[in-house]
């Protein structure tokens, strides 16, 4: 298919950090890109703001009230049937009980130890970036909400 034809999904990442850590989930076995591994978050549906999409998926994901924060990185990834607009944004969990309604496991991670973990094609551009840093913003995710 010529690219100017191609479908562009815009897509929302929530980058999550508590104590030097960031939060990523294992996507479901049955989802497309099964078992790889994301910094969640989701499609941003018609009408609704990049921050708005990312609230709303956290909530239905992962259970967590979020407050989002400064863009971190757009990625443009084109993959064999469409493309994706990636927006991931730091955030932090306002309140909540963290749960597990669309992933199957998670995990707290340093950034040096991201490349040990097999992400989703978009998401493996953050992990080259995030890699880099040499410190990871604030979080406030405490034991209550985990």
């Amino acid at each position: 298919m010529p690219s100017e034809f191609r479908k562009v999904f815009a897509v929302t990442a929530a980058l999550i950090p508590s104590r030097g850590k960031i939060f990523i989930a294992q996507r479901p076995p049955d989802k497309k890109f099964g078992l790889l591994w994301e910094f969640p978050g989701g499609k941003v549906e018609s009408g609704e703001s990049l921050q708005s999409s990312l609230i709303r998926e956290i909530d239905e994901e992962l259970c967590w009230e979020i407050q989002v924060g400064e863009l971190f990185e757009h990625v443009h990834t084109r993959l064999q049937e469409f493309s994706v607009d990636l927006y991931a944004f730091w955030c932090i969990v306002k309140g909540g009980s963290l749960c597990l309604r669309e992933h199957v496991a998670y995990h707290w991670v340093y950034p040096n130890e991201l490349t040990r973990f097999d992400f989703t094609v978009a998401d493996q551009r953050l992990v080259h970036s995030l890699g880099k840093l040499k410190n990871v913003p604030e979080g406030n995710v405490t034991t209550h909400l985990l």
